[in-house]
């Protein structure tokens, strides 16, 4: 497999290969707006349950995990919709989805109503992710797919890393409910630059693609355990900063951030070039490493080192074992395997 993308990198014609256009741009920048607002959310919520709903550092942790639930619920459903009816109306569903999220959570008064939010944003978050990956990979040659994954996966985490810091900014002007009531309103605005980009439908009366897709399930397996090693990291990561006894999170989250950038945009395309499966067992064995850091190190400088660390090992991981997941799949199974 890894060598039939190298040699498709490396024969196709001068030009045919190019990735970056003007939609390409569009679409990250439509995944950047909705993920600042997710971004910005996700570092104040842990707080604003322990210090104005009244809950436990457990009572947070389940709020933010049940987002997690909602997502796995509804990924497979976004997949299947977006071969079948196009994936800009999945991103267009998932910024109205966010944007409901948030409003939810300015009228919460209880623990119930932010996880009732939370459930919510976990939908719509799966709706982004898998229509903005589908579009991507849509919009990129195929010798190039793993780079195109990557800079969507760029968007993504630009966002979530300018978030935190945008967060503490709008909370010092006024209040909580203000930082929900902005996010809504770039959540709309991500479904408007949604709405810019080319509809490409699929068809509606093909068959179903499958609930789960084959060729992704065992990538789709691999990827979770070095998902779910970051996604805990970063979920009680502002609690755990005030414990070592930094003020807040922020740096923590922007380092992370800028190491998925950096890596992504410099190292792209080695997926493509040592082959997906050697790129993204190194990154395993660098997320490994990182959470053993983030463990024994327990100072505010071993918070942002293992940050970073587990930031690089998503950053490879996740290009690489998607590439191999949509790998051989027809353009109509894409969004299910993408999903899987």
């Amino acid at each position: 497999m890894a060598a039939e993308i190298t040699t498709a990198a490396t024969s196709a014609p001068l030009g045919a290969d190019r990735l970056m256009s003007r939609e390409f741009a569009t679409l990250m920048v439509t995944a950047s707006v909705f993920f600042l607002a997710t971004g910005a959310v996700n570092a104040l919520l842990p707080k604003f349950v322990v210090d104005e709903l009244g809950g436990t550092e457990a009572t947070a942790g389940f709020v933010m995990g049940s987002a997690a639930f909602s997502a796995l619920a509804t990924r497979i459903w976004f997949g299947r919709t977006a071969d079948r009816r196009g994936a800009r109306r999945i991103l267009v569903l998932g910024a109205g989805l966010g944007a409901v999220a948030f409003v939810l959570l300015a009228a919460a008064s209880t623990v119930a109503g932010a996880v009732a939010a939370r459930l919510v944003l976990g939908a719509s978050g799966a709706a982004m992710v898998t229509g903005a990956t589908m579009l991507g990979i849509q919009l990129a040659p195929p010798a190039r797919r793993s780079q195109a994954v990557a800079l969507v996966l760029v968007s993504f985490h630009a966002g979530m890393g300018l978030g935190p810091t945008f967060a503490e900014w709008l909370l010092n002007l006024r209040s909580y409910a203000w930082v929900w009531t902005v996010a809504a309103g770039f959540s709309v605005a991500s479904g408007g630059l949604a709405m810019l980009l080319s509809f490409r439908p699929g068809d509606p009366n093909a068959e179903p693609s499958p609930m789960i897709h084959r060729n992704a399930l065992l990538p789709g397996v691999v990827t979770l355990f070095g998902v779910f090693a970051f996604n805990g990291f970063m979920t009680f990561l502002p609690l755990y900063a005030r414990e070592v006894g930094m003020s807040d999170a922020g740096l923590a989250f922007l380092v992370a951030s800028a190491t998925m950038v950096l890596i992504r945009t410099a190292l792209g395309r080695v997926p493509d070039v040592v082959g997906p499966i050697r790129a993204g067992s190194g990154a395993l064995v660098l997320t490994v490493g990182a959470m053993i850091v983030v463990a024994l190190w327990a100072t505010p400088t071993g918070v942002v080192v293992g940050a970073a660390l587990v930031a690089a090992g998503l950053s490879l991981q996740s290009p690489s074992f998607i590439a191999i997941a949509v790998d051989g799949v027809s353009d109509r199974e894409r969004g299910s395997a993408m999903a899987t």
